[in-house]
């Protein structure tokens, strides 16, 4: 073995053998970075060739290859007589996407469309305001948010179908959550909640690692009247609990690696990627009959003999609704927009928001080369720190009130030991203005810091969203009001009480927890405590947790704010559907990639029926 590759007073110290072990160990870590990101898996780029035959036609068009997008392109193409083309804003997704701890490494990237809202009741903490990451790339938001699998509960759906939406009461749309899974947690699929799961689908999903901190959280949560729960995703939906997650094996399992990547030979099904598209293609009688994409500075039509299905998001699927001349009618004249059809398109937007809070802890014992071990783990085993994902699986489901069965509040955790490097990354992440960032910094010198996202389940505050301008390259204007109606704030300023009276509890104190308070220039002045203190803090620290929905509401012909009916048909207009989490007439009580998959799997079935 060639020894000039180490320093001469390394090589001077050995014989040879121990150098070669050593390089050898290098080449095999070398290896390993080369085949985690799986380049391969992903079906080819069918933008060159769509560059050359302008006007192809298919028998669907699917735009958007995100969580619900990749479904629905899978199913259609399951029947080889059926052309499918995808259209897919961004490519394929990053070395980060892979490992589970790293996905917010991809915001603010190309992957990323970096969206931002406008409230001035939320975010004062954060240097840029609201911001709203949404994933671009094979996988959409799939490939890049923190892959906790929680589908919500029985009467989130019921809910669903009271408000007029037939066919999406729990026990209706239970089979298409189970169609998708692929539980490796065997005791789920055999035991007591078999009903609840499967391992038969082509999503994995399974637990992360664990965490030595949890058992204070959990200890504290026991001692406060809760239940440990083995399943959130089963019939019992109050008490603390380690979430599943969209992962395997120590990776992230996106649903482009679940649906694209297990269809990549498929010949009838056509992947374009770095295809913008701005319209759908519309005829005088309103009947869509293609779409309009930009990729490479040239101007494409694609056009589809059965369906054009919208599967962008709950942002950008309004986005080009509006565009295309679905929406109100009076926004769209604003932009010089011809009106096709006056659709409530970007109103009833909802989302999650959460407020963090932080507590200091005795520091646990750390080893300096951790970080080492945990890249070698990944790499070469596929375990250690590094295969969790960026947020604790660990879990609370509340009630402010303790008698009602229903949670409306959620509790999700982060944990950072002493001096942890990866806190940084974090504060980076958030963007909290300096002084919060010093503060945080200079307790972890000496303290272990775990990080509580208090999270509002079941909002009263309905936003909305419209357009800024008449290209797709104009980011629309987003108003989430948060906070803005009923009884939220006082709901999340209940929730943080509850929270930080766990300072009090034996498991907390035991550590010496203690919550930290942080230096809020407007709260400064008012005294600790108070319901003014509290909602002061909340508005600098609470911000958005991903979970945008509502946009082109799923409804009755009676609800005037439904912009598809119960088989997520566009009313007015023939041949396109929207299929993603934009249809959500309500907010599930969880993280909403799972339900945006279901919603994949039931509308692809209802496309399938319609057309055969």
């Amino acid at each position: 073995m060639n020894q000039t590759f180490l320093p001469p007073q390394c090589a001077a110290q050995s014989v040879g053998t121990a150098n070669q072990l050593f390089i050898q160990l290098i080449q095999t870590l070398i290896t390993a970075h080369c085949t985690i990101p799986q380049s391969n898996i992903w079906p080819n780029d069918y933008g060159p060739t769509a560059e050359k035959s302008d006007g192809e036609w298919f028998d669907f068009v699917v735009v958007g290859a995100g969580s619900a997008g990749c479904v629905v392109a899978n199913r259609l193409s399951e029947n080889p007589k059926w052309k499918v083309l995808l259209v897919e804003a961004g490519g394929d997704p990053p070395f980060e996407s892979e490992v589970p701890a790293m996905s917010s490494a991809n915001q603010r990237t190309e992957y990323d469309w970096q969206f931002y809202a406008e409230s001035n009741t939320s975010c004062k903490a954060l240097n840029d305001s609201c911001y709203w990451p949404r994933g671009k790339m094979l996988g959409g938001s799939s490939a890049m948010n923190g892959m906790l699998y929680v589908r919500g509960n029985d009467r989130d759906y019921d809910r669903w179908a009271e408000m007029g939406n037939k066919g999406w009461d729990f026990e209706s749309v239970l089979p298409f959550f189970r169609k998708s899974e692929n539980n490796h947690f065997s005791q789920f699929v055999y035991g007591d909640n078999g009903r609840y799961h499967s391992d038969s689908g082509s999503l994995n999903i399974d637990f992360f690692g664990e965490d030595p901190f949890e058992k204070t959280i959990i200890d504290a949560g026991i001692e406060d009247g809760y239940k440990f729960l083995s399943d959130i995703n089963a019939d019992k939906y109050i008490g603390y609990t380690k979430l599943q997650g969209t992962c395997y094996q120590g990776r992230r399992q996106s649903s482009a690696k679940a649906f694209l990547a297990t269809a990549k030979n498929r010949t009838n099904l056509h992947v374009l990627k770095y295809g913008l598209v701005q319209k759908v293609l519309l005829n005088e009688t309103n009947r869509a009959y293609g779409i309009e994409y930009r990729r490479n500075g040239k101007i494409i039509k694609a056009y589809a003999k059965k369906e054009v299905i919208v599967s962008a998001g709950a942002i950008m699927s309004p986005v080009i609704l509006m565009l295309s001349g679905i929406g109100p009618k009076e926004e769209l004249k604003k932009h010089e927009i011809t009106p096709k059809y006056d659709l409530a398109v970007g109103k009833n937007l909802l989302d999650h928001i959460a407020t963090t809070i932080f507590f200091q802890f005795d520091p646990t014992s750390t080893d300096p080369l951790a970080a080492y071990d945990n890249t070698y783990n990944l790499a070469i085993h596929s375990t250690g720190r590094l295969t969790n994902g960026p947020i604790s699986t660990l879990s609370a489901f509340i009630n402010i009130d303790k008698a009602k069965k229903i949670p409306n509040i959620q509790i999700q955790y982060s944990f950072f030991t002493k001096n942890a490097s990866n806190l940084s990354a974090y504060i980076k992440k958030c963007r909290f203005y300096d002084e919060i960032a010093t503060k945080l910094i200079d307790i972890n010198q000496n303290h272990d810091i775990v990080v509580i996202m208090v999270t509002l389940l079941h909002p009263n505050s309905i936003g909305f969203m419209n357009l800024s301008g008449s290209s797709i390259y104009d980011k629309p204007n987003i108003f989430p009001n948060y906070f803005g109606a009923g009884d939220d704030l006082k709901t999340m300023i209940s929730a943080i009480r509850h929270q930080v009276s766990y300072e009090k509890s034996k498991s907390y104190s035991g550590k010496h927890g203690k919550f930290v308070k942080l230096p809020l220039k407007e709260c400064e002045g008012i005294e600790y405590d108070t319901d003014e203190y509290w909602e002061c803090y909340i508005r600098y620290m609470a911000a958005t947790n991903y979970h945008p929905i509502g946009t082109c509401k799923m409804g009755p012909q009676s609800d005037h704010e439904a912009v598809v009916d119960d088989r997520l048909r566009v009313r007015g207009v023939d041949g396109l559907r929207v299929i993603d989490a934009s249809i959500m007439p309500y907010i599930t009580s969880g993280n909403t990639n799972a339900p945006a998959i279901m919603i994949g799997e039931k509308g692809a079935e209802m496309v399938i029926e319609d057309n055969n």
